[in-house]
């Protein structure tokens, strides 16, 4: 769990009232989602991360409406990664990950973090005791081939059958 995260999940009603705290927290995690144009919709709505099965992440909504909501009803379990409002989380190695602004990601250069939306699916499947520089078992290292070879373009094109079955 993130440390400085730990306020969306906890004291948000403290002794029955609303947390100015807690409060004073949303406005900032507001004022940092409208930093990020390419996550604002018409200039005034964002996501809206609070629990209701319509939003979680999927619905835009007014900035104050989004506040009401997540002053009823909370943030998203497990949301500590603000990807719908301008964070990108890279990861470096499978075992660890960074957390970075959207902008900051166009100036970042490191073979450490060129991985693909695959890799990073195998190491979230993995779990944090994966280690990349293991040798893996015949069996894995079948599958790290076909990962590989998801990484280089198909000179067939898209429908070809790169290996067969």
């Amino acid at each position: 769990m993130e440390a400085d995260r730990e306020w969306m999940y906890e004291g948000r009603i403290v002794n029955g009232m609303f947390s100015n705290k807690w409060g004073d927290k949303v406005d900032e995690f507001v004022t940092f989602a409208l930093r990020h144009p390419e996550c604002v919709n018409g200039g005034t709505a964002i996501r809206c991360p609070c629990t209701l099965v319509k939003c979680q992440n999927k619905k835009f909504l007014n900035v104050e409406t989004v506040k009401v909501h997540l002053y009823k009803n909370g943030f998203v379990p497990d949301y500590y990664v603000w990807i719908y409002h301008g964070e990108k989380e890279v990861h470096q190695r499978c075992s660890r990950s960074v957390r970075v602004s959207v902008s900051e990601t166009d100036q970042m250069v490191s073979d450490n973090m060129n991985h693909t939306t695959y890799h990073r699916m195998v190491c979230d499947a993995a779990g944090p005791e994966f280690n990349p520089d293991e040798e893996p078992n015949a069996e894995a290292r079948n599958f790290y081939d076909m990962i590989r070879a998801c990484d280089t373009p198909n000179p067939g094109g898209p429908l070809t059958n790169r290996q067969p079955m």
